[in-house]
């Protein structure tokens, strides 16, 4: 129930708040939650409601969504060698 709200406000904020504020409640999200595939899907909101149409690489959609995966792979990668998190797996 508590993955179900902190969802709803996660997302209603991606609406509401600054990137910078939503970004910060991906961060809590990934460390508090186990699989927190939500990550993505907010972060693509976010990349849709604040990027820039240009032509350099950097705001491309394709360059954004390998940063996205990448941030999300390393993140578990880094998650998963906290000592804290060892009795989750």
């Amino acid at each position: 129930m508590k993955r179900v709200i902190f969802d709803i406000v996660l997302f209603l904020s991606a609406f509401i708040f600054p990137w910078y504020f939503v970004v910060l409640l991906l961060l809590v999200g990934i460390f508090v939650f186990v699989s927190f595939y939500e990550f993505i899907f907010v972060s693509v909101i976010i990349y849709s409601l604040y990027s820039v149409p240009s032509d350099k690489i950097i705001s491309s959609p394709i360059f954004f969504s390998l940063m996205i995966i990448f941030s999300y792979t390393l993140i578990q990668i880094i998650r998963n060698n906290i000592i804290l998190y060892k009795n989750e797996i």
